[in-house]
C-alpha cells in the first residue's frame, strides 16, 4: 500500500507512546513492536543488545529490524513507565532500590561482553573515556519499565557508550534520587523526597563498597555539568523541546544544584558510609 492511504493506515493501527525528550512524538507501538528513530550507531547497538539477551539479561528490548526509512523496531516490554509529574509508586524507596538492583544485574552481564567498536555518542559518555562496559547513560524514570512496583527493564539505549559502571550509576542517581535541591525536585515532579536517604538506598541496592560510595558522590557534580552542557547545546541548536523545557525551569537551576551539592556533601557522605 503506497502514498497517503498507506500512511493513513499505518497511523491508524499504531499507538503513539508518550515520554522521552529527544524522540518526543516519534515513538509508536504496533502490537508487540516499538518503532522509533534509529540512532546512527543502531546496527552495532542491536548486536550488543542481542548479546545481552544471549547472556540471560531480559531487562532490555530485543532488536527486530532496521528499516530503510531510518527507523528501528524493537520488542515492546509491557509494564508501567513513570512520566513527570511522577506517580506515587515511582517515588518509593522500594522502586528506587529495584532500579539499583536491575542496573547492577545489567552491569554484571555487560562485564561478560566485549564492547563493540563504534562511533558511540559522546553526549553523556564517561569523562574518563572508554571503560570496561557499555553504559546506558540515561537511566531515568522515563526509560525504566516497572511491573508491580519493581523495575524490570531499561529502554532507550540511544546514549549508550563505553564507560565505568560507577559513571552509569552516577547518572542513574542524578535522575532517580534525584540529586536536586528539594524545591527544584518538587516543581520538576519529584516532591517530598529525602535525597540524602535515597542516595544511600540506591548505593545499598547496587552493592557499593565504601570507596565506590565516595567515588559515586564525587561524580555527581561532574554529571551535573555534563547534563547542563547537553541541555545548553540543545537549546543553542534550536531544539524546540529542550528550548521549551529550559524556558520553564528556574533560570538559576544549575547554579542552585551545584551550591546545594557543595553544602550537603558531608551529609551525603556520612549517610553513604554510616
Amino acid at each position: 500500500m503506497d502514498g497517503w492511504l498507506g500512511r493513513l493506515c499505518r497511523v491508524a493501527d499504531e499507538e503513539l507512546l508518550a515520554g522521552g525528550l529527544v524522540n518526543a512524538g516519534q515513538v509508536t507501538r504496533r502490537a508487540d513492536a516499538v518503532r522509533r528513530p534509529a540512532p546512527a550507531h543502531a546496527a552495532v547497538l542491536h548486536q550488543y543488545l542481542n548479546r545481552l539477551a544471549a547472556q540471560g539479561f531480559t531487562g532490555a528490548p530485543t532488536p527486530l529490524r532496521l528499516s530503510p526509512d531510518g527507523y528501528e523496531e524493537l520488542t515492546f516490554i509491557p509494564g508501567d513507565v513513570a512520566i513527570s509529574p511522577y506517580p506515587d509508586w515511582a517515588l518509593t524507596e522500594g522502586a528506587l532500590a529495584s532500579v539499583g538492583r536491575l542496573l547492577r544485574r545489567m552491569h554484571d552481564t555487560a562485564s561478560t561482553i566485549a564492547v563493540p567498536e563504534a562511533d558511540w555518542p559522546p553526549q553523556f559518555a564517561d569523562i574518563e573515556g572508554a571503560g570496561p562496559i557499555l553504559c546506558h547513560n540515561d537511566v531515568c524514570p522515563e526509560n525504566t519499565v516497572f511491573r508491580d512496583g519493581e523495575a524490570v527493564a531499561f529502554i532507550d539505549f540511544d546514549f549508550a557508550a563505553p564507560g565505568r559502571p560507577i559513571w552509569d550509576l552516577a547518572y542513574c542517581a542524578w535522575y532517580w534520587v534525584p540529586m536536586l535541591p528539594p524545591r527544584l525536585a518538587a516543581v520538576e515532579g519529584q516532591p517530598g523526597l529525602d535525597a540524602v536517604a535515597r542516595l544511600r538506598v540506591l548505593a545499598d541496592a547496587y552493592g557499593l563498597d565504601d570507596d565506590e560510595r565516595r567515588e559515586l558522590l564525587a561524580l555527581i557534580p561532574v554529571v551535573l555539568e555534563t547534563s547542563h552542557w547537553f541541555v545548553a547545546a540543545r537549546v543553542a541548536a534550536g531544539d524546540p523541546v529542550f528550548t521549551r523545557i529550559d524556558a520553564e525551569r528556574d533560570p538559576g537551576r544549575w547554579e542552585a544544584c551545584q551550591m546545594w551539592l557543595d553544602e550537603y556533601r558531608e551529609e551525603f557522605l556520612r549517610a553513604l558510609l554510616a
